[in-house]
């Protein structure tokens, strides 16, 4: 009897994990959605930079980025590296760096502008929401662990969004003196998955992933 009770606690066990929401899609540490949520929010919050051009271009420019802080930071500021470099700002350390003039002599030649960054969100928003019976804790005849019922959705969207809100100002450390700050950047993305009566996901809404065809090429 004990033996059939532990089979029949089993199959429930495997027939209550496979619901909305509660499978964890990847096995990673993060999804590939989650990480290109963030990232591509982030170049599009950069994209909106202007003071490059006016303020940075054809200058010796250093990215303080101490009171920069998330998970993504290596991604965003070498997005923005990219970005100020490739429209004509020469990046440098922030410290000083030692070489010899034209007569021979020992110099030290600093940032001529430090592009101080921070920024005030880079993370994902979830928006899900759906019409029918939810899944509620169900408990396993003699196992430790409760699962969930499947969830009985006659229509669920699951939603997720990724912002970015960054703020940037530059600096004259030679006359030390302010010289300009950028407006609130921003970057958002989307991703969204369907079900409808119980059946899905169904994927096609998102600006985050290619299409096929450009993947192919």
């Amino acid at each position: 009897m004990s033996s059939r009770v532990g089979v029949v606690s089993i199959f429930v066990a495997m027939a209550t994990t496979g619901c909305i929401g509660n499978i964890r899609e990847t096995t990673t540490a993060r999804t590939s959605t989650e990480q290109l949520l963030v990232s591509t929010a982030a170049e599009r919050a950069i994209a909106g930079f202007d003071r490059v051009e006016p303020d940075l271009k054809g200058h010796r420019v250093a990215i303080d980025d101490t009171r920069f802080d998330s998970v993504d930071k290596n991604y965003a500021v070498s997005a923005l590296r990219h970005y100020v470099s490739e429209r004509g700002a020469l990046l440098v350390p922030l410290a000083p760096v030692k070489t010899k003039n034209a007569e021979g002599k020992d110099v030290e030649i600093g940032p001529e502008r430090i592009l101080e960054i921070r920024n005030g969100a880079l993370g994902i928003n979830d928006t899900s929401w759906g019409l029918g019976v939810p899944a509620f804790p169900l408990a396993v005849p003699s196992m430790p662990v409760t699962s969930l019922t499947p969830p009985l959705y006659i229509f669920f969207r699951g939603k997720q969004e990724g912002w970015a809100k960054f703020q940037f100002w530059i600096y004259d450390p030679l006359q030390q003196s302010y010289i300009a700050k950028s407006k609130d950047l921003w970057g958002h993305t989307y991703y969204s998955k369907w079900w409808f009566l119980c059946v899905g996901p169904f994927d096609f809404s998102n600006d985050i992933y290619p299409d096929e065809s450009e993947v192919n090429k």
